[in-house]
């Protein structure tokens, strides 16, 4: 009986590990990242003060991919409840002892529909840009580089790069400024552009 209850065991711990790895059943093309310089969008209002401002450079990232699922999960009709997209952008500065800066965020998208077009969008503010840059306007071209994963049920499932491979990973030459991108609803970007981009989780 011990021996029957040992080998159930096993077999039970075995079935569990395969199952935490076997890739969730969803694939996602990736085109290449777009970058555009975007300022600040000025809106009118009544009945509050006026002042005067001058708008500021943004960085926008926008992702174009698609995904497909199985017929299990909708097929063309389905739709993927969550996915979040790790950037990683390599930018045209160095710090002091010579480390490439690089900005990373992590955004969770949710709600994305299968065999359509999709985008998704990133962003980081001028305030971040000047403290990387270390001035006050922001090109495409100060991006030298970009990655991408996609990870869905935590395991990464997609990925693309203007470089092959994951250099990110390679730390020691790099000064990683972590939590540096804002999801589209966190800007003053938010109201615009209706369904172009698809939508992020609410914390």
């Amino acid at each position: 009986m011990k021996s029957f209850h040992l080998a159930f065991a096993v077999l039970a711990l075995a079935a569990s590990g395969l199952q935490a790895q076997t890739a969730p059943a969803v694939k996602v093309d990736i085109k290449p990242l777009k970058f555009a310089n975007v300022q600040t969008p000025q809106f009118q209002a009544s009945n509050v003060p006026s002042r005067n401002w001058r708008p500021k450079d943004w960085l926008e990232i926008d992702m174009e991919f698609d995904i497909k699922l199985p017929t299990t999960a909708g097929g063309r009709n389905g739709s993927l409840s969550s996915m979040t997209v790790n950037y990683y952008l390599a930018m045209s500065t160095t710090t002091k002892d010579g480390r490439r800066q690089v900005i990373k965020g992590a955004i969770e998208y949710v709600d994305i529909p299968a065999s359509e077009r999709c985008h998704a969008l990133a962003y980081v503010s001028p305030a971040m840009l000047r403290r990387i840059l270390e001035k006050d306007t922001f090109q495409p071209s100060d991006v030298t580089g970009w990655g991408v994963e996609v990870i869905v049920e935590g395991q990464r499932v997609a990925g693309d790069g203007s470089i092959k491979g994951p250099w990110w990973e390679k730390a020691d030459g790099l000064a990683i400024n972590d939590n540096t991108m804002l999801p589209k609803k966190d800007t003053p970007f938010a109201i615009l552009w209706g369904d172009y981009d698809v939508g992020v989780k609410n914390k």
